[in-house]
């Protein structure tokens, strides 16, 4: 992601969440040396973009969103698939995010790409009256040999 880059990621933010993160939220994101911005291109646009920090041996998803009207399309499980590989090439050992606890779409592609619910957050989206479920992907070599062989 870059700075030219934002008047697409804020189109897609705005149509995809009801406290979208500001412009510079995402300009302290991409100044951030512990954060990394990913948009994924196609259709001659920006479709999606994902935000995470990497500390010490795990990732922290922050943002990830895909177009509105590109949507389940298998976009999302591409941008979460190369998290993964990106953090399992750093050597990470988990992935961890918070999800609001009544957004079934997003609950369900976590799901889907192998996250567990290990937290809960009361009212921890407090804008939208909502509270947040804290998942987690651990990325340990067993993790990996079980994969292969399911």
């Amino acid at each position: 992601m870059q700075p030219a880059d934002l008047d697409q990621v804020m189109a897609i933010e705005r149509g995809s969440y009801g406290t979208p993160w500001s412009r510079n939220m995402f300009l302290d994101e991409l100044s951030n040396k512990s954060a990394h911005q990913l948009v994924f291109n196609g259709e001659n646009r920006i479709i999606g973009y994902i935000c995470f920090w990497q500390v010490m041996d795990e990732s922290h998803v922050l943002n990830i969103a895909v177009h509105p009207d590109l949507r389940r399309r298998g976009h999302g499980k591409y941008i979460m698939d190369l998290l993964e590989l990106t953090c399992r090439n750093e050597g990470l050992k988990r992935i961890i995010l918070d999800v609001g606890r009544r957004n079934i779409a997003a609950r369900s592609l976590y799901r889907k790409c192998g996250f567990k619910i290990v937290g809960f957050r009361k009212n921890y989206y407090t804008e939208i009256g909502d509270d947040a479920l804290v998942m987690e992907k651990l990325l340990e070599t067993s993790d990996i040999i079980s994969s292969l062989s399911g």
